[in-house]
């Protein structure tokens, strides 16, 4: 309750109890109520207005905060389909590439050798930057750091509109955007050899599509 409330209700308090010693006193001399009467009801209207001022105040404040944080789980809610969205791109441009870089080096390890563009390849690092340089002229390496970088300012968003409702799905948007981005670079970057490049590309890629899965359904589940 605030200070002018406080005020006129203690002033209520203060005349109803003034009313109801005059009631005693005049009741003791067998004198005329009415008067007394109005000064005790008028008391009490008084302390009775600041609590059901009080009341309405609360409830407005209290409708108030509802509907801000109904509008930031509703922007939460759009950023979330965004992010699922723009990271579900970053995985298919991504898993184009590992796809060009795979074939590459398993025609090199079958024939010995490999024509790219218009050069003809028999060592593998050479044969994938040359493959990683046409991909790059076509822009399909930049496909999957947009669509990944897209995703990063979604989850900026998500935090910034995050409620208690939805802090889990905060914490699986960081985890997707984690795994994504580390599949990205398993990809991006083939080192070792196509066995070990391979088998690393399956279970990143893996581990990635279950944390995006994760979230998807969590999404799916709660709204």
């Amino acid at each position: 309750m605030n200070l002018a409330l406080t005020i006129i209700f203690y002033i209520g308090l203060t005349v109803t109890a003034i009313g109801l010693l005059l009631l005693i006193i005049l009741a003791c001399f067998k004198k005329k109520l009415k008067g007394t009467l109005i000064v005790i009801l008028i008391g009490l209207l008084l302390a009775a207005a600041p609590v059901g001022g009080h009341f309405y105040l609360t409830q407005k404040a209290q409708q108030t905060a509802d509907r801000r944080i109904a509008k930031k789980e509703q922007r939460f809610n759009h950023h979330e389909q965004q992010l699922i969205k723009h990271l579900k791109k970053s995985t298919v441009a991504t898993e184009y590439v590992a796809k060009k870089y795979s074939t590459v080096w398993q025609t090199l390890i079958s024939d010995g050798s490999v024509v790219i563009g218009d050069g003809s390849y028999g060592d593998y690092e050479a044969a994938l930057a040359a493959e990683g340089q046409i991909l790059l002229s076509k822009g399909k390496l930049d496909i999957a750091d947009d669509q990944y970088i897209n995703a990063q300012s979604d989850y900026q968003k998500m935090k910034q509109n995050v409620t208690t409702k939805n802090k889990t799905e905060l914490t699986l948007a960081k985890k997707a955007l984690e795994k994504t981005n580390h599949f990205t670079t398993v990809v991006t970057r083939p080192t070792g050899t196509y066995q070990n490049y391979t088998d690393r590309i399956f279970k990143a890629n893996q581990r990635h599509i279950k944390a995006i899965e994760k979230l998807k359904y969590t999404y799916t589940k709660t709204k």
